[in-house]
């Protein structure tokens, strides 16, 4: 028995429930089952039941064996105190509250019908290769992908927008600042993601507003900031941003520096940090209100437009300091524009939809079918087995479902498997 399956059994009502009794031989009365909780408690909240004579309300904890309760060290945690009905497989030893009254139990083998183990069993028993359900993924019709993809999406880009509530409670609602932040870090990639955010929360946005229309100056503190400009050269350019970033530490004391060093190892020379950083600096010297006109475009055209920023003379033939390399002019490309939409400016404007009380669901997917589908390991499995993945939004569902249901094995929270253990 898996705990996965009772979750499944409990949140969908698969057992004989006209007659419920719980180990005290309590008649129990199911009126809601709860809502799934993702995040760390009891596993379902906002249950409603009617036993002993009184309607009870509150989470509800689900294992194998009693005897988990004590196993996972929930007597020891305080978010397990209000729990109103422990529902388990079987039922070994009793369960205490603090105040020495037993925990209410349902021992769910006496009352699930054996049709629904067996069909558990056919399904789940066989050996995956790549997906546990592969062999009966063509069951799923693409209408059905459709809406299903949707739904994963949406709770993909509320997953970021979680993690810009918190930004914004630590920046002070500032929306302009959170998507300096967040820019940061995207220009940044996998490699050096963590180094330049690291680097743009030590740089307070007040005073990159303060260098508004001063590209070199701009330029000489953010290189300074994430330590580029930490290298024995006599480069007149390099050493020119020196003397800038030296002026620009006594003028402003709240500077402080970073202590995460970036990689040139493994990257495109497109994707030096160097040049990098020479775009993020170019794009602040020219637009410090950059939230604003980003919320108020009406397509992502326009918004590629305004991240085509030009580079000082210096970059078109340089990709770091002290070595010339060919002429080329190095606005950011139309993919890594893509993973800026996909990371950074969809979640942002969703979460601010959000927070003036507007849905933003219908523009996020107006402008999320402008963007090509991702190519990686994870979207060639679910190709081969003919899944519609038409554009980014389908493959950003791709990618949160692979993480976040098959790779853990929640099969049973997954509609896929939901159609088919129906079927």
């Amino acid at each position: 028995m898996q705990e996965a399956l009772l979750h499944y059994i409990w949140q969908y009502q698969k057992f004989s429930s006209s007659k419920l009794y719980t180990t005290d031989r309590s008649a129990l009365v199911i009126t809601r089952v709860g809502t799934p909780n993702l995040r760390s408690g009891p596993d379902f909240l906002d249950a409603q039941l009617y036993f002993d004579a009184l309607t009870w309300s509150g989470p509800v904890e689900i294992h194998v064996k009693s005897s988990d309760w004590y196993r996972h060290a929930h007597q020891l945690d305080s978010n397990y105190d209000n729990v109103i009905l422990h529902v388990v497989w079987e039922h070994d030893t009793d369960i205490i509250y603090s105040s020495g009254k037993k925990i209410p139990t349902l021992q769910l083998k006496d009352f699930v019908d054996k049709n629904t183990l067996e069909l558990y069993k056919k399904q789940f028993s066989k050996s995956p290769k790549a997906l546990a359900c592969e062999s009966e993924i063509h069951q799923f019709s693409h209408f059905q992908w459709h809406q299903w993809l949707e739904r994963l999406f949406v709770e993909r880009i509320e997953e970021r927008v979680r993690g810009i509530h918190t930004l914004l409670a630590s920046f002070k609602n500032d929306w302009e600042e959170v998507l300096y932040l967040l820019l940061f870090k995207a220009y940044g990639l996998n490699i050096n993601g963590d180094a330049f955010f690291e680097s743009a929360k030590l740089t307070p946005f007040r005073i990159v507003r303060k260098l508004a229309d001063k590209p070199l100056d701009m330029e000489a503190l953010f290189m300074g900031q994430v330590g580029l400009l930490n290298t024995d050269s006599t480069d007149l350019y390099l050493l020119e941003l020196k003397k800038r970033y030296a002026y620009l530490r006594v003028k402003f004391t709240a500077l402080k520096f970073g202590v995460l060093r970036v990689q040139f190892a493994r990257l495109r020379p497109s994707n030096f940090p160097t040049v990098r950083v020479a775009q993020l600096a170019a794009l602040y010297a020219k637009r410090t209100q950059l939230f604003q006109e980003i919320i108020q475009q009406e397509d992502p055209e326009q918004c590629f437009d305004t991240f085509q920023v030009s580079l000082s003379e210096y970059w078109k033939t340089h990709y770091n300091f002290g070595t010339e390399s060919r002429f080329r002019i190095k606005k950011i490309s139309r993919s890594f524009f893509n993973l800026i939409l996909i990371n950074v400016i969809l979640p942002l404007r969703f979460a601010y939809s959000r927070y003036l009380g507007e849905s933003g669901e219908d523009a996020l997917f107006h402008w999320v079918q402008y963007i090509p589908k991702e190519k990686n390991r994870i979207i060639e499995i679910f190709d081969q087995f003919k899944v519609p993945i038409k554009c980014a939004g389908d493959s950003q569902a791709i990618l949160h479902l692979y993480k976040n249901y098959c790779k853990v094995k929640h099969c049973l929270s997954c509609n896929v498997r939901f159609h088919l253990m129906k079927g």
